[in-house]
């Protein structure tokens, strides 16, 4: 027997071990993030939010490599404007998370942003982030919160006489 088998016997490692169930607390945890998640345009959001952070990080990938001396004479207007646009995205995508109700504000602000970062932006960070924009911006503004369904059928019977 060499120093590899030892205390492997013939019962150890045959078949799959029956899944840990997660901890309440965890499972608690990820009933209140979905929860969250389904009463706002959370997947709007994250594509906005993709989207600045993809347009903010290629105008300062060279930048934070280099050092910050000089910052705007380095970047150019275009980047310059890649800094704003990316900066005004994840605002955007951040805001229809955190404030719901104004949700069509934010996504059109994105959509427009995501257009406008094609020509202002290194063609739009590479279409990448004027796509992932554009795809938020829809999401975020096609979302609609989902109405309490009644429990029982009577009640709607009561509800409509």
């Amino acid at each position: 027997m060499t120093a590899d088998d030892a205390g492997t016997g013939p019962e150890a490692g045959t078949g799959a071990a029956p899944p840990v169930p997660a901890p309440r607390h965890r499972r608690a945890r990820l009933q209140r993030f979905r929860t969250w998640r389904r009463s706002r345009p959370f997947w709007g959001g994250l594509l906005l939010t993709l989207a600045g952070l993809e347009l903010f990080a290629i105008p300062l990938s060279g930048v934070l490599l280099r050092g910050a001396v000089k910052l705007v004479i380095y970047i150019g207007i275009g980047g310059v404007f890649g800094v704003l646009i990316g900066a005004l995205l994840v605002a955007a995508g951040l805001m229809t998370w955190l404030n719901p109700t104004h949700k069509t504000f934010y996504s059109i602000a994105g959509i427009v942003l995501g257009i406008v970062s094609f020509p202002a932006s290194n063609l739009g960070g590479l279409f990448f982030g004027m796509l992932l924009a554009i795809i938020g911006g829809g999401l975020a503004f096609a979302w609609t919160p989902v109405e309490p369904t009644q429990a029982t059928g009577s009640q709607s019977e009561a509800a409509l006489s």
